[in-house]
């Protein structure tokens, strides 16, 4: 099919293209749509090949400088991969990860369920005293003990997130490190040993730049911008449980937003995916 917006092929000499029915927007700007429209509509799949300039130009009836200019852009935004020695891709995402406001989602279970290969490489594992902020996250005093967890989660061993948990030492007596080594998935341990039931109560999403140490440990580069996911989990009786900080791969994790039971399932109320691009 002849896309909507499809335009006679230009070459602009010192002004660049205008979309005439776009009040003077720069031409590469409205082509932006159409390529992502081609994402979107999985025209081209996930890990594939992207089409090249000239490719494009003829599909769209836009100048090679013109789609250049388009196809730079989306690749800064990490829409787009550009591999030196073979050409744009799109990024493959290994990793959708569910939010919802009353389930606490395991990602050993959900990266298994999608037919992939979860991992986990324990970094840190203490047991110390709540400093104030996390005795405010976890209705604790400061002083009280916790147990602090860092994880280093990988998909088919590529690195997808980093894992920052908290949990009241009391409410996991004998909890160990080799406990956490040896269980892929932390909710089932705690549902199986510790019979807890959870739900999350608090979830909060936003944007953080990584350390020189996370960027090693994620394989991108120091001040690339991440998801950052906050989370608090509760017992059955409401008592907060884990206070969860996670950091999120830009180009191999997505997240999905699942809705409670009895919300509308009209198309305004369909789960929204969110992809943040570095």
């Amino acid at each position: 099919d002849v896309p909507r917006n499809s335009r006679r092929l230009r070459e602009a000499s010192l002004m660049p293209e205008k979309d005439n029915g776009s009040n003077n927007v720069p031409i590469y700007i409205s082509v932006q749509k159409d390529l992502l429209k081609l994402i979107r509509d999985r025209q081209v799949q996930p890990g594939g090949r992207f089409p090249s300039e000239r490719e494009l130009s003829l599909r769209f009836g836009a100048s090679r400088m013109t789609m250049r200019k388009a196809v730079d852009h989306l690749v800064q935004e990490g829409v787009l991969e550009r591999r030196s020695t073979s050409g744009t891709y799109v990024p493959d995402r290994l990793f959708d990860r569910p939010l919802s406001d009353h389930i606490p989602y395991s990602i050993s279970e959900v990266v298994e369920k999608a037919g992939h290969t979860p991992g986990s490489k324990l970094l840190f594992f203490e047991r110390k005293e709540a400093d104030e902020l996390i005795a405010s996250k976890l209705a604790l005093s400061p002083g009280d003990p916790v147990i602090s967890i860092e994880r280093q989660r990988t998909v088919d061993g590529v690195p997808v997130c980093l894992e920052f948990s908290h949990i009241p030492a009391r409410l996991v007596p004998g909890l160990s490190a080799s406990d956490v080594i040896e269980n892929k998935s932390l909710y089932k341990l705690f549902r199986d040993n510790y019979q807890l039931d959870l739900s999350n109560k608090v979830s909060i999403i936003s944007i953080h730049r990584v350390t020189k140490s996370e960027a090693a440990l994620l394989d991108i580069r120091p001040g690339s911008s991440v998801l950052r996911f906050e989370g608090l989990s509760v017992t059955s009786d409401g008592q907060p449980f884990e206070h969860l900080r996670s950091l999120n791969h830009p180009d191999r994790v997505s997240f999905t937003i699942q809705q409670s039971p009895g919300e509308s399932s009209t198309d305004e109320g369909r789960p929204v995916r969110w992809m943040l691009h570095s």
